[in-house]
C-alpha cells in the first residue's frame, strides 16, 4: 500500500512541476480546471492504483493542495486502525513537505501546505495529514 502512495505521490509531483507559472497569483489560481483534471486522471492511471484504491481526488483551494484517497477494500474498525497507524508512520509528513517545497519554487508562493486524506471505501476518514 505504501508502494502505491508513493508511485502517485511521484506522478503528481512531475505533472505539477510543469505546469507551474508564478506572478503572485495562488497555486489554484495558476492551474487550469483542465490541468487538475489531467492530474485526477494521471493518479488514477498509475499501475498499483487500481489494486489499493478504488478513487482519488486532487483539490486545490488557494495554496493548499489536498490529496484524497478512498481505500477499495472493506476496512473493520481494527483494520482501520492499524493502517492510521502504518499511514502515520510512512514518511508521508516528509513527502508533504518535499511537494511543499517543491510548489513553492514552481509556483512562486511561500505559503503552500498540502494534506493527504485517506478514507475507507464507505467514506470514514482513516487519517488526516496536513503540513
Amino acid at each position: 500500500m505504501r508502494k502505491a502512495a508513493v508511485s502517485v505521490l511521484v506522478v503528481i509531483m512531475c505533472i505539477f512541476m510543469f505546469t507551474g507559472c508564478g506572478g503572485g497569483k495562488t497555486i489554484e489560481q495558476q492551474v487550469s480546471q483542465a490541468q487538475l483534471a489531467q492530474l485526477n486522471e494521471e493518479v488514477k492511471n498509475v499501475p498499483m492504483f487500481s489494486t489499493t484504491f478504488k478513487d482519488a481526488k486532487i483539490e486545490i483551494e488557494g495554496n493548499h493542495v489536498i490529496y484524497k484517497y478512498w481505500y477499495k477494500m472493506d476496512l473493520d474498525d481494527t483494520q482501520v486502525a492499524a493502517l492510521k497507524s502504518t499511514l502515520e508512520s510512512s514518511g508521508l509528513d516528509s513527502q508533504a513537505d518535499t511537494l511543499k517545497e517543491q510548489f513553492n519554487k514552481d509556483y512562486h508562493v511561500s505559503d503552500s501546505s498540502v494534506s493527504f486524506i485517506y478514507y475507507t471505501n464507505d467514506n470514514r476518514v482513516i487519517v488526516e495529514i496536513e503540513r
